[in-house]
């Protein structure tokens, strides 16, 4: 086979292709591993966070005393936008953590997930302080072993 010099630019030109698809491959699945793969052995928390209000949210405390954070809650939380809080415990029975951000005045906003063997709940979600500004939407979409819950702070006028 005689190969002309056209032939021999199309093989050439293949390779960088291929190269760059499968380092697109490679990368895509590399930041899906990093953006919050959960371990599997234990029972995890997954807490989708909104401030849906134009007031900011400052971190003031969180605990997870029986566990791990995974991805840690914010210091700050902007108005409109989201952030993602995960945890985990590699003790089977459960996990519970809350995550507590001061509001402009004098509020407190608490997240709370309980992901117990038997009993998953988001009790003790609540406004605290000057609670009638404020308000939370909690929703429990799965539970255990893997609870995943979201949270909308609103704003009452």
């Amino acid at each position: 086979m005689i190969i002309t010099p056209s032939r021999r630019l199309a093989r050439y030109a293949v390779l960088p292709v291929t190269a760059l698809a499968v380092a697109g491959v490679a990368h895509a699945t590399a930041g899906a591993a990093d953006a919050g793969t959960l371990p599997t052995d234990g029972p995890t928390i997954a807490m989708t966070i909104t401030n849906a209000t134009d007031a900011p949210m400052v971190l003031q405390d969180s605990s997870n005393p029986y566990g791990q954070w995974m991805s840690a809650p914010r210091g700050f939380l902007a108005p409109h936008s989201t952030e993602i809080v995960t945890a985990y415990n590699n003790d089977p029975n459960g996990v519970g953590v809350d995550v507590t951000y001061a509001l402009p005045g004098g509020a407190q906003a608490v997240f709370a997930a309980n992901n117990y063997r038997g009993a998953s709940s988001l009790d003790g979600t609540r406004i605290t302080g000057v609670a009638g500004a404020y308000g939370i939407n909690p929703t429990l979409d799965t539970g255990f072993p893997n609870l995943n819950a979201g949270y909308v702070l609103v704003g009452h006028p």
